[in-house]
């Protein structure tokens, strides 16, 4: 909860307006996602509701009821209703329900009758019930989904089965209009982003679209990749049609805060972002002018590493680079007892092997 405090604090000067609310592991977001919250965690959670609030960024919490879920039983509805008023109570008036990362098929023989086997037309309708039985004095509310099917990446239907044919269709046509749709872009991890793609996507569902851009995260199959580029590769005119813009951080809060701030400066003004430029002011206000020159050098030299899966072969150094490495290891053991070099520790045991030191 303190590292979101200070993404909080960051993420105002730099425009961010928007928090989503959805770490899988938080037991009563994704598998206990219908029990309320212990005394202690709640009201750690409120907390951090009013501090979201205090900074002007929108808290918006996400539930994540999609594994084993009975669509068509009216249990679900409620529980998800009855901590939501609790949520609403306490100032939050936008939620996300999120279907990732779930079997691309309905798993129940009643759901599968009940919705003609389509889990598109589950998850819209189950949208629409929510919608439909939520409070009347509720007001200034809004309801965001991410369908199971959140990219055309084919490593989506590899892990989680087939999805059925015209999904994002059937989904348009069963959900109710108000809601907003999330979307990756053409693969789980975009490298790119174009208007043509995006236009190509809202044409299909017909509803608001959210652009959840996987980046800077390096959890799961990344989590010996650090990223630590400028956001690139988003078309600039991308608010012609996105309606918002949310990205996914890296495991580590402190260093997250690097690329974090291209990310928040591209969605403030997409025309006039400078990705280096950007980056630069990044660095400079999180770790002082004089280190910009140390984590200029540790980028490159993570970006020739990323790759590398294994990470056991060093990589050949020329003596120019090994002198500048040396330097920024240096930078890296005067701050040793700082929080963000504790975050590092993977990546400068690399940076050790690569310089043959172990200190």
């Amino acid at each position: 909860m303190s590292h979101r405090a200070d993404l909080f604090v960051f993420g105002q000067r730099h425009g961010m307006n928007t928090y989503l609310y959805a770490p899988k592991d938080d037991p009563y977001h994704r598998e206990h996602w219908e029990k309320p919250y212990p005394e202690s965690q709640w009201k750690e959670l409120l907390n951090l509701i009013t501090l979201a609030h205090q900074h002007w960024i929108d808290f918006v919490y996400g539930f994540h009821p999609g594994k084993n879920l009975h669509f068509t039983a009216d249990e679900p509805i409620d529980w998800l209703l009855r901590k939501a008023k609790l949520l609403y109570d306490a100032g939050v008036r936008t939620f996300a329900v999120l279907f990732d990362d779930i079997p691309s098929s309905l798993e129940f023989s009643e759901d599968k009758k009940q919705y003609q086997g389509s889990l598109a037309r589950a998850e819209g309708q189950w949208l629409k019930r929510i919608l439909e039985q939520q409070p009347t004095s509720w007001n200034g509310v809004e309801w965001w989904i991410c369908p199971s099917y959140y990219t055309e990446d084919p490593l989506l239907a590899r892990v989680f089965g087939k999805f059925e044919p015209s999904f994002l269709e059937t989904l348009s046509q069963n959900l109710p209009a108000p809601v907003a749709c999330f979307w990756t872009g053409p693969l789980v991890v975009s490298e790119s982003i174009s208007l043509t793609h995006v236009q190509k996507v809202i044409n299909a569902l017909n509803h608001r679209l959210i652009l959840w851009d996987n980046y800077p995260v390096n959890d799961l199959s990344m989590s010996m990749e650090m990223h630590l580029d400028p956001i690139t590769g988003r078309d600039p005119r991308l608010p012609e049609q996105v309606y918002g813009y949310l990205n996914n951080p890296l495991v580590q809060a402190s260093l997250s805060l690097i690329p974090l701030a291209t990310c928040f400066d591209f969605a403030a003004n997409t025309r006039t972002y400078d990705p280096e430029r950007s980056w630069e002011r990044g660095v400079t206000e999180c770790f002082g002018k004089e280190a910009l020159i140390h984590w200029q050098v540790l980028r490159e030299f993570y970006n020739r590493i990323n790759p590398l899966k294994e990470k056991k072969r060093p990589i050949r150094l020329t003596a120019e680079e090994r002198s500048a490495l040396e330097r920024a290891h240096g930078y890296l053991l005067e701050h040793g007892n700082e929080p963000w070099v504790r975050e590092f520790a993977p990546w400068l045991a690399i940076l050790k092997a690569n310089l043959g030191v172990d200190q």
